[in-house]
């Protein structure tokens, strides 16, 4: 351990990695921290385990002056794209994210069931108890069958993020989600992906990250997921509006909830639109003004349902007081 162990030395070390000031100090450390104690050793030691522990960081490397700073080792993991030319992979999310599917893991007492193949029989057993599969009957089924979800994007900035990661952890999946996009139908989609990969045994241990979740895929798992998730949300109802044109928003979402909803009445009409926009880029636009005008209240973020159905099923009382506050912290809850 270094002789002069000072809170701005670990600041400097911990730069490294892509982790400024600013963020170490608010993720970090617990609320109590006073700066005061920053040039105490024996505090700045005790700081350092709460960093190491937040932020996954090998302690030792971050204690000892001689020893390259790191991130934890990450279990093994498969990187998805959906296109092959982009090698520069989000190890910092990963690793950050990585250490909230530990943590909430150890917050949940769920029991795996393996997925059933077909996802036909998945859409079944959804459409028993709910009237359409969209976001909030995903969340249930995730959670009745032992997967636990997660939403997270406390990241630094400019650090470069995933759209979807899975990972293993005592026997079960974690699913950590992390668009920032506010419509359900989107995160819906995103997260019927993941159950893609899940249920067609694309991850069997280890970690599995989607760096984006687009049409254009060159990847065959990930084009067997886009599959998966969208025979999941819209049965055999995929691209079901063509190519055809509309005036405007509030002309589209007409459409659909006039004309088409009631042909297929247990599909939802944002995931029509979406899967329109899915098939016509071009469109994406009015695409997004057409969920803005479903979506009833634009306050509401669907990573924050997410986020309220995980804590309303973490049991709280198993973490220490500064997991709690970090967890409460970075899942906005």
């Amino acid at each position: 351990m270094t002789t002069t162990l000072t809170m701005s030395s670990l600041y400097a070390k911990i730069s490294h990695l892509g982790l400024n000031q600013d963020y170490v100090r608010k993720n970090g450390l617990p609320s109590w921290w006073n700066d005061e104690l920053n040039d105490q050793p024996l505090a700045v030691l005790e700081g350092a385990g709460y960093i190491a522990n937040n932020l996954n960081l090998d302690l030792k490397s971050l204690l000892i002056a001689e020893e390259e700073i790191r991130f934890n080792s990450p279990p093994p993991t498969k990187f998805k794209q959906h296109n092959n030319q982009n090698k520069d992979h989000p190890y910092i999310a990963q690793a950050l994210a990585s250490r909230v599917a530990e943590l909430i893991a150890l917050g949940t007492e769920v029991y795996f069931t393996p997925l059933p193949v077909n996802v036909h029989q998945i859409r079944r057993e959804i459409l028993t108890s709910h009237t359409t599969v969209n976001l909030i009957s995903l969340l249930e089924y995730c959670w009745s069958q032992g997967i636990v979800i997660a939403h997270f994007h406390h990241f630094p900035d400019n650090t470069k993020k995933f759209a979807g990661l899975i990972q293993w952890q005592f026997s079960r999946p974690v699913i950590i989600l992390s668009s920032k996009h506010k419509h359900c139908a989107r995160l819906a989609f995103d997260l019927a992906h993941e159950l893609g990969h899940l249920a067609l045994g694309h991850l069997k241990e280890g970690m599995l990250i989607d760096e984006t979740i687009e049409s254009d895929c060159y990847d065959d798992d990930e084009c067997q997921a886009d599959k998966f998730a969208t025979q999941l949300l819209l049965g055999n109802c995929d691209n079901c509006l063509g190519n055809r044109k509309f005036k405007d928003a509030e002309n589209f979402s007409a459409y659909v909830i006039n004309n088409i909803i009631p042909q297929y009445p247990e599909i939802e009409a944002e995931a029509l639109i979406l899967n329109y926009g899915w098939h016509n880029k071009k469109y994406f636009p009015l695409v997004s003004a057409a969920l803005n005008k479903l979506q009833l209240d634009s306050n509401i973020n669907s990573w924050q349902i997410i986020n309220e159905y995980l804590a309303d099923r973490l049991d709280w009382d198993k973490f220490n007081d500064e997991s709690y506050e970090y967890l409460e912290k970075v899942l906005g809850v």
